[in-house]
């Protein structure tokens, strides 16, 4: 196995999926990301699909945009039928909905919601 965690997160939250993937990596803790960890000429979806299945952990960056996002939601899809241990790191006040509340309805949420994320990111690792 190659890394140890999947993020997860919509676009819109990247400068927050990168200060995740930082902490993590700063203790020695193997991450996977899109578009860093994609080889070049690498189908996308192939990509993410053997990179969820290779992992033993997902964390989700749970947010309005994450919950509304159609590739977030396949991802998480893809964890739960792959038995892949799934920590949502929530970092806004939101519920997920629909298809999002599904898979995470058994989840227990890390919330970083409240400043300074560096000390949500700290209990995450």
């Amino acid at each position: 196995m190659a890394h140890d965690v999947f993020v997860s997160y919509s676009n819109k939250d990247k400068p927050v999926a990168d200060a995740v993937v930082a902490g993590l990596e700063n203790k020695g803790i193997r991450c996977w990301i899109a578009p860093r960890d994609i080889t070049p000429g690498i189908s996308w979806g192939d990509a993410i699909i053997n990179a969820i299945e290779g992992s033993s952990l997902m964390v989700i960056i749970l947010s309005e945009n994450s919950n509304r996002s159609k590739q977030v939601v396949r991802e998480v899809e893809r964890a739960v039928a792959n038995n892949v241990i799934i920590i949502p790191f929530r970092i806004e006040d939101i519920d997920p909905t629909g298809a999002m509340a599904y898979f995470l309805a058994t989840e227990h949420w890390l919330d970083a919601i409240t400043p300074p994320i560096e000390k949500h990111i700290e209990k995450l690792t």
